[in-house]
């Protein structure tokens, strides 16, 4: 249950200085670990609410409806049609802000960094260092990282090391430039796992560095073999020819397949027929960010494989 509500927090903090808990999703985690998230100040209950949104397409002329006390309960009435009323507890009113630098000192300890975050730029925090000597950044809000100086701010801050951050889905141009500084870029939630912590979470520091590629990739198109890393997968006939396009791509000027390139192959969409190839690979070991590191996603482009033209090798 801690896990949901820290993911729940980590999504909606994207929204910035409007980021806000309101009382209908807060009320299925009301216990004690949302009473330890009050205490930590990642929640910070405000004032009730006193007003609530209009009806869709209402003609009432009101810019929202005052909440009126109604006996235990509460109800926001339209002036217009009663049946359009909406019946409120008072948890409903309840709303919490989101304190953004206490979630990420929880972001932080869920990845074992021991001291607190440290702010670096507006909404950007350092989190600590892996034991293998990567800098791991946070940031909780796409638009942090949307500014073209935010590269050399950050290699500042971390002096030396190579540099992990940890954000939500960016915008591609944000993304390709972070990419083209060498950033290993990692979505916040693909890396928040649940926990019997004390925190309901952690995070693999494994998982913040790149994965490793093995030097050659062998692809025996006679049996739809791919060989990698010392292990082969034998792709069904259906998806091969879904791994023959990123392979015609990784060969030529563009290296990225789009989605309608990838697609060419059959009626389904792009996403399902990446899924189905990388689930082929995991079928046959490899594990999750083994398969996401040779098919890999180019936010806002398509797909592409992660291994250089000059590193695979086919045999017809």
């Amino acid at each position: 249950m801690t896990e949901m509500i820290l993911r729940l927090l980590t999504r909606l903090s994207e929204a910035g200085d409007d980021a806000i808990l309101p009382g209908e999703l807060a009320a299925p985690f009301f216990g004690p670990a949302f009473d330890r998230l009050l205490a930590k100040r990642v929640l910070v209950e405000q004032a009730p609410l006193t007003d609530w949104e209009v009806c869709d397409a209402c003609e009432c002329g009101l810019p929202c409806r005052p909440i009126l006390k109604a006996g235990d309960a509460f109800r926001a009435e339209c002036p217009l049609d009663d049946r359009q009323d909406i019946h409120l507890t008072a948890d409903d009113l309840r709303v919490f802000r989101i304190g953004s630098e206490a979630l990420a000192s929880v972001i932080g300890a869920a990845a074992g960094f021991g001291t607190a975050p440290r702010s670096v730029a507006e909404k950007v925090w350092r989190l600590g260092d892996t034991p293998s000597g990567r800098a791991v950044f946070l940031a909780l809000e796409a638009a942090a990282l949307a500014g073209k100086g935010i590269a050399a701010t950050l290699r500042q801050a971390a002096r030396g090391p190579e540099i992990t951050i940890l954000a939500p889905e960016l915008p591609a141009e944000a993304a390709r430039r972070l990419n083209d500084a060498s950033f290993h870029l990692i979505e916040t939630l693909a890396v928040l796992t649940p926990a019997s912590n004390g925190l309901g979470i952690a995070i693999d520091v494994a998982a913040l560095a790149p994965v490793p590629l093995a030097p050659e990739l062998h692809v025996r198109r006679a049996t739809a073999e791919v060989q990698w890393d010392g292990r082969s997968a034998i792709l069904s006939r259906q998806i091969f020819p879904v791994f023959e396009r990123l392979l015609e791509k990784a060969q030529s000027r563009d290296q990225v397949a789009s989605g309608s390139h990838v697609e060419g192959t059959t009626a389904r969409e792009a996403k399902d027929l990446i899924r189905e190839l990388r689930d082929a690979f995991k079928a046959a070991g490899f594990t999750d960010a083994e398969s996401k590191a040779l098919i890999m996603t180019v936010r806002g482009r398509g797909y592409r494989l992660g291994v250089v033209a000059a590193d695979i090798v086919v045999e017809d």
